[in-house]
């Protein structure tokens, strides 16, 4: 009698091709989904993300490997009666290099998601709110006091939807009551920090602090140097604060000195090759583009430029924002109502910070 088992199994195995196709074909766009979804979380880690990229492309060429096997009758399992009676369409299966190509496209489109990834975006402010030493019975008695005055600055930030501020002439009262109505974190946090960054622990998370001294009116005062991670991308960036001198004569003299202490720090810190932002209450406008940015490359929120020489933007508060060239910025505001609704006597300036390409 003829062998109609051995019919059977080979039936099957040219019968198993097109199922394997499909399993492949969806294996792929499964992967592809995924690799392309819209939750950034899910490759917050560079590292781990391309990890699962090289394991994608690892798996899809296996089972591609695994169907030129089974084309070529190897690994098949023999099936039942059942199964090997069900009707089944031969489809053809790709070439080796069609499916080389598939793989690199799901690579490449992989890489540049883990790109975009290394972009990130958020708010910086400067704000110098007026000391409450100045209006709780001093010199400005005639001004509202901190205790009106630090809600109103609280309302400035929060609105403003930014995740990190460089404070000036902030006294301890007026720090605490900022950092509990905004739910902030700040450093330094002492009992008279005057100059401090305080920022939205939801975005960021401390890595460290320091400081670098410059003589300030009378005397020394620190100025912070504090560097944040971001988060949602692990990326680091040094946010330095400062208030350098006011006035003519030797207080002139103090707040150059103090514009040039910054750029030696800024330049010493770029070895570490991560952003760095620099804010703060410059009491000076077009002197302090041209004597800080030039040496150190840095970039203006307000905007100018120090290509071929030093060119200062039109309209400049003395209140600063600016950042390594690795940093651009856009959406600047300088909000001067809270000069006029006597909030403090200088203004609320803030801009979008966007890095690109980092690593």
């Amino acid at each position: 009698m003829p062998d109609h088992s051995a019919a059977r199994r080979r039936a099957a195995r040219s019968d198993l091709v097109p199922v394997v196709a499909v399993v492949v074909l969806s294996a792929l766009l499964l992967g592809l989904a995924f690799l392309w979804g819209d939750e950034p979380e899910a490759a917050s880690d560079p590292v781990q993300a391309r990890a699962d990229i090289a394991r994608a492309v690892d798996t899809s060429r296996a089972r591609h490997d695994a169907e030129d096997r089974e084309v070529s009758g190897e690994l098949i399992e023999p099936l039942s009666d059942e199964a090997a009676s069900v009707p089944r369409t031969k489809a053809k299966p790709k070439k080796q290099d069609e499916r080389a190509s598939d793989l690199e496209d799901l690579r490449v489109a992989a890489e540049s998601q883990v790109t975009k990834i290394h972009e990130v975006s958020f708010g910086i402010a400067t704000f110098n709110v007026l000391a409450s030493k100045h209006t709780d019975g001093g010199a400005r008695s005639s001004w509202p006091g901190s205790g009106w005055r630090t809600p109103q600055a609280a309302a400035y930030i929060r609105s403003s939807g930014v995740s990190v501020v460089g404070l000036q002439e902030v006294k301890s009262g007026q720090l605490s009551g900022l950092t509990s109505s905004l739910g902030f974190q700040a450093w330094p946090a002492g009992s008279d920090p005057d100059n401090s960054v305080i920022w939205d622990p939801a975005v960021f998370e401390l890595v460290s602090g320091d400081a670098f001294y410059i003589k300030f009116m009378h005397g020394t005062r620190m100025q912070p140097i504090v560097r944040l991670r971001h988060k949602k991308t692990n990326l680091e960036f040094y946010f330095l604060n400062m208030h350098a001198s006011a006035g003519g004569g030797p207080h002139a003299a103090s707040r150059a000195a103090g514009h040039n202490t910054a750029v030696a720090t800024v330049n010493r810190l770029k070895a570490e090759g991560i952003p760095i932002f620099l804010t703060g209450d410059m009491n000076d406008r077009e002197a302090f583009f041209c004597r800080v940015l030039p040496p150190t490359g840095m970039v203006a929120a307000v905007g100018g430029s120090t290509a071929g020489g030093c060119r200062p933007p039109g309209q400049m508060p003395v209140d600063w924002i600016v950042a390594t060239p690795d940093v651009s910025f856009s959406g600047f505001v300088n909000d001067k109502s809270t000069v006029a609704r006597r909030v403090s006597d200088h203004h609320y300036v803030w801009a979008t910070a966007t890095v690109q390409g980092a690593s």
